[in-house]
C-alpha cells in the first residue's frame, strides 16, 4: 500500500488534470478501472461568457508528440462546475480527489476563498496550477510571493496544497522556495507551450506561427524533463507527485525508482481510460 494525502492507495497511479478528469462519469470510469486518484481539470474563480473556439487534442504517431489547444473557456472549469463535481463524486468514491485551481496572480485573496470552498465540497488536497499564469520567472519579488502564497494557503487551509511545476519554474529554484512555504507535495511537470495546431483535410498539421496562449506539448520526450524535478524535489524532501512522459509501465517504474511516491498520467489515460492498469505492475 501507499500512502498520500492521507490516503492509502493500493497502486501509484494518479489521473493528471486533463480530459479524462473533466467530467463525473470520468472519474467515476477511472476510478473503476483501478485510477487511485484523480486530479480534476483545472478551474478559476471567473463567469463563463460566450465560447469560441473549439478544443483539439491529437497524437503524432511519427514523432510521438502529442498537441492540444483550446481557447481558455474551452479548456478550464468554472469554480462552480468544479464544486458540483466534487459534490457529486465524494459520495460516490473513495478515491484521492484533488481538485486544480489556477488564479490571475500571486495574491493570496485570489486563491484563498477558492481553495476553503473547495475543501468544504470534499476535496482531499489541492493542486494550484501555475502554468496559465504563463512565465513568472520575471515577476518583480517573486521568491517572496511564493512563499508567502503557500505559508496563507496552508494557515488557511486543512487539506495539503500541492504546486503543478512547469518548466518555467526552473528545478534548483523553486523547490526551495515550495520547502520555505511549507509544502509537503508537489505535482509535476506540465506540458510546454508549442505551436498552434491546425487541422486541414482531416489531418493535424503544426501552424507556422506560436500561440502561447492556446496550445501545449506534451509527450515521452518530456520523461528526462520529469525525471530530473524528480531528483531535484525529492532531495528536498518533498513527497511527488510525477508525471510528463508517461507511455508505459516501464516509465513508472523508472520514476518510482527515482523517489516518486505517486506518478500520474494524462495521455495515456485520455486515449485508453478503461486501460489504466497497464501503467503499473500488480
Amino acid at each position: 500500500m501507499i500512502e498520500f494525502m492521507g490516503k492509502q492507495l493500493a497502486n501509484p497511479l494518479i489521473a493528471s488534470s486533463c480530459i479524462a478528469t473533466e467530467s463525473v462519469a470520468n472519474v467515476l470510469r477511472l476510478a473503476k478501472n483501478g485510477v487511485q486518484g484523480a486530479i480534476l481539470k483545472s478551474c478559476a474563480d471567473y463567469e463563463r461568457g460566450e465560447i469560441s473556439g473549439k478544443r483539439e487534442f491529437a497524437v503524432d504517431t511519427t514523432t510521438g508528440y502529442t498537441y492540444a489547444s483550446a481557447p481558455f473557456e474551452s479548456e478550464i472549469l468554472t469554480l462552480d462546475e468544479c464544486l458540483d463535481m466534487l459534490r457529486a463524486l465524494r459520495p460516490q468514491t473513495e478515491i484521492l480527489l484533488i481538485p486544480s485551481f489556477t488564479a490571475s496572480s500571486l495574491a493570496p485573496e485570489d486563491w484563498i476563498s477558492a481553495c476553503q470552498q473547495l475543501e468544504a465540497a470534499g476535496a482531499d488536497g489541492i493542486q494550484l496550477d501555475f502554468f496559465y499564469m504563463g512565465n513568472l520567472i520575471g515577476v518583480d519579488g517573486l521568491s517572496g510571493r511564493i512563499v508567502s502564497l503557500l505559508r496563507e494557503l496552508n494557515a488557511a487551509l486543512q487539506i495539503p496544497v500541492m504546486p503543478k511545476l512547469n518548466i518555467n519554474l526552473p528545478k534548483d529554484y523553486i523547490m526551495p522556495l515550495l520547502v520555505e512555504g511549507g509544502v509537503t507535495y508537489v505535482s509535476l511537470l506540465d506540458s510546454v507551450r508549442s505551436p498552434y495546431l491546425r487541422k486541414t483535410d482531416g489531418a493535424y498539421h503544426i501552424s507556422d506561427r506560436l500561440d502561447a496562449g492556446t496550445t501545449s506539448c506534451f509527450g515521452h520526450w518530456q520523461l528526462p524533463l520529469t525525471l530530473g524535478y524528480t531528483y531535484t524535489a525529492v532531495k528536498h524532501g518533498l513527497n511527488v507527485c510525477a508525471g510528463g512522459g508517461i507511455t508505459c509501465a516501464d516509465d513508472v517504474r523508472r520514476l518510482l525508482a527515482a523517489g516518486a511516491v505517486t506518478v500520474q498520467s494524462a495521455t495515456f489515460l485520455t486515449k485508453y481510460p478503461n486501460r489504466g492498469s497497464k501503467l503499473f505492475d500488480k
